[in-house]
């Protein structure tokens, strides 16, 4: 295992710019020995699916959250990995403890209910995502965010240029 592995844990609600930040960095950082993943990449079943297969979504995400964690850590030999998903904070951090595993930064991407709404619906033409249920879940993560120290970018009203300039000063890039 790589001793000087970082992993950069990208999280937040649905249409803050998770993605978008993580193709910027791909593209920034193409020629450095680094690892750009997506949460998603496994496939997303359906919420009967995971209440069937696990009990409920909660227990889906946490034990998939552990999952991609183990992976990270164990199969992925890189000096830098950039990981995002929507995931809870706290399973994030129960994840790497389970593994004494240190070197992790967790990054909030933010943005206001009214530029979600506008990405969703306008942007991305994904209004059903756009849901009392997302914008629970968008303040859920804020909060714990705030409660666990976690770095928070907002980013509201921003290109992908200013986020990913905006994530590399947070991160020391």
């Amino acid at each position: 295992m790589n001793s000087d592995k970082t992993i950069y844990f990208i999280t937040g609600a649905s249409g803050v710019g998770k993605t978008t930040l993580v193709d910027q960095l791909k593209k920034r950082y193409k020629n450095k020995p680094w690892s750009f993943i997506h949460f998603d990449s496994i496939g997303i079943p359906s919420l009967e699916e995971m209440k069937m297969s696990f009990g409920s979504p909660t227990a889906w995400q946490k034990a998939k959250t552990f999952e991609w964690i183990s992976r990270l850590i164990q199969d992925y030999d890189y000096e830098k990995i950039f990981f995002e998903g929507q995931v809870d904070l706290q399973f994030i951090r129960e994840g790497f403890a389970h593994h004494n595993f240190e070197k992790y930064r967790i990054v909030l991407v933010d943005c206001s209910e009214e530029e979600m709404e506008h990405r969703l619906i306008h942007s991305r033409a994904q209004p059903e995502l756009f849901t009392e249920a997302m914008k629970n879940w968008l303040q859920y993560l804020r909060r714990q965010a705030k409660e666990l120290h976690a770095q928070i970018i907002a980013n509201s009203n921003q290109s992908p240029e200013e986020l990913l300039k905006k994530f590399e000063i947070a991160v020391g890039l």
